[in-house]
């Protein structure tokens, strides 16, 4: 008897010392944890638009390492991602486990020191290769982690979270290019396990009921299929002019240019975030395709009239690339919160394809970067060509209409289910602030309210905890502010005499089955 106590309070101290820890933060600073999208592509940033990495070896490191590193990267990013599409059930237990994500994460911080220690070789030395590719491998789990932190949101808390995220690595970006070497490498190389670590807060995400999922089959047909093409195609475009570039500009230029490409995406994620976040609160993320689109081919337009690709059509495919990735994260962000598609799968596919696109492009415009040069009137026609396919895929493959109308059934779902009962699908006769009379669960929540003496208001948010959702979906679900509806929880919590979300859920779950079992009269 007495080990059996001596292991409870074991059990309680390592539960009060890391779950509730992880619990608590998550409570407090619900958004945080989003943020480590910033330092993931901060990295990106650093990595491919900076001398930060190759830099500290003056003229021994040609444009070729930057070149062969994408190459590299990217290919394995591309691989490991479709992958995890494909074996998502895998994938996905790997990814929730939060051990498993940081050792990803440390391969990903140590191979990028490894690169950086063995650019002098380049594409010759089998480290640098293999380094390179493992930077890949670890980041695509980096990415799936943050894939599963923003599958818990829709599209518009998804576009803010998106944004402040893209302005998070914008600060980041001239933070570490502003140090000194070697800080400034060993900053960009660990910002991998900085991404992860934000994540550690996220507890299980809210787990939507099956009445809010909105099945594949009743979005616009093929809608994630020609998302995913899309994302692939526009990737290729903006890879061509990358890669071609990337052996035309010395690699001295490389940080001015990335500060101008890091500067206006930050600034244009600047303006997104109060637009979205201030004056408009239905935006539709659908409005962002045709002007992303529009700055695309400007950068091919201008062809003819600099007489080739240049420092300026570099910087402007770069830019749309950035908010092209900004949009498009919102989107699958969307899809795996609001469809039945699973978010390893969701996110492996859809940052996959543009993984794969960006190769694809990168390998293309180095290849063809000697005969485009040889003639100009090439270059023109080809990008031209790149143009014409652009405005297919953006007016044929996937139009701003075909978004909208996706976006719009699961908004229109979500609202027509915001009451309904998880167990039994019964609608509420009370409308958005009432609740369902009907069903196990909904019995458990209104006893557990009843006993607990729960006011009209806290029972509201008794049922939104009990689904799941974070305190800014119950804020804007009840249109009350954000530290009312968390002091409407602390009473909750308090009542019920819990002290989370996960214990709140495992006790009305333990009610729900009782009454099954007939044992609540």
């Amino acid at each position: 008897m007495g080990a059996d106590k001596a292991s409870g309070r074991r059990d309680g101290r390592a539960r009060f010392s890391a779950t509730r820890l992880w619990e608590d933060l998550d409570e407090q600073w619900p958004s945080l944890k989003f943020l480590g999208f910033g330092a993931y592509y901060a990295w990106i940033f650093l990595c491919y638009n900076s001398d930060v990495l190759f830099g500290w070896a003056g003229s021994a490191v040609g444009s070729n390492a930057m070149l062969a590193m994408y190459l590299a990267s990217t290919a394995a990013l591309g691989v490991v991602l479709i992958a995890a599409g494909v074996f998502h059930n895998v994938a996905t237990r790997i990814v929730e486990s939060r051990s498993a994500v940081l050792s990803m994460a440390g391969v990903a911080a140590v191979a990028t020191l490894t690169a950086a220690w063995s650019s002098p070789s380049g594409s010759q030395d089998a480290l640098f290769m293999v380094s390179c590719a493992l930077t890949g491998v670890g980041t695509a789990f980096v990415a799936l982690r943050l894939g599963s932190v923003y599958s818990t949101v829709g599209a518009r808390q998804a576009l803010m979270y998106t944004a402040g995220s893209f302005i998070f690595a914008g600060m980041l970006f001239f933070v570490c290019i502003g140090l000194p070497h070697p800080v400034g490498l060993l900053a960009t190389a660990m910002l991998p396990l900085v991404a992860t670590a934000f994540t550690m807060a996220a507890t299980r995400g809210p787990v939507a009921p099956s009445e809010d999922i909105v099945p594949m089959c009743e979005l616009p047909r093929g809608y994630f299929v020609r998302l995913a093409v899309s994302v692939a195609v526009f990737s290729v475009i903006a890879g061509v002019t990358k890669g071609f570039m990337a052996l035309q500009q010395p690699l001295s230029t490389v940080t001015d240019q990335g500060v101008i490409i890091v500067f206006a995406t930050a600034c244009t994620a600047v303006l997104l975030f109060v637009l979205v976040g201030l004056l408009v609160r239905e935006f539709d993320t659908s409005q962002l395709y045709y002007p992303i689109i529009i700055l695309a081919c400007l950068g091919n337009l201008a062809v003819p009239l600099f007489g080739g690709f240049g420092v300026i059509q570099g910087e402007l495919a770069s830019i749309a690339y950035n908010l092209f990735i900004l949009m498009v994260w919102c989107l699958l962000a969307n899809v795996a919160n609001r469809t039945d598609l699973a978010y390893a799968s969701v996110f492996g596919w859809g940052r996959g394809a543009s993984a794969a696109g960006t190769t694809i492009g990168w390998f293309a415009g180095s290849s063809l970067a000697p005969l485009l040069l040889e003639n100009p009137s090439n270059m023109v026609a080809f990008a031209m060509g790149m143009v014409f396919v652009l405005l297919v895929v953006s007016m044929v493959v996937l139009n701003e209409r075909t978004i909208g109308q996706a976006l719009k059934k699961t908004r229109n779902s979500q609202a027509n289910q915001a009451a309904c009962d998880p167990s039994s699908g019964e609608r509420s006769d009370g409308g958005a602030g009432g609740f369902p009379r009907e069903g196990a669960w909904t019995k458990s929540c209104n006893a557990l309210a009843e006993q607990a003496g729960l006011s009209l208001r806290e029972r509201d948010v008794l049922f939104l905890l009990a689904k799941g959702y974070t305190i800014e979906h119950i804020a804007g679900e009840l249109g009350i502010s954000f530290n009312t509806a968390k002091s409407h929880i602390r009473n909750v919590y308090a009542k019920a005499g819990v002290h989370s979300k996960q214990e709140l859920q495992s006790l009305i779950e333990q009610r729900k089955g009782a009454l099954q079992a007939g044992a609540f009269r």
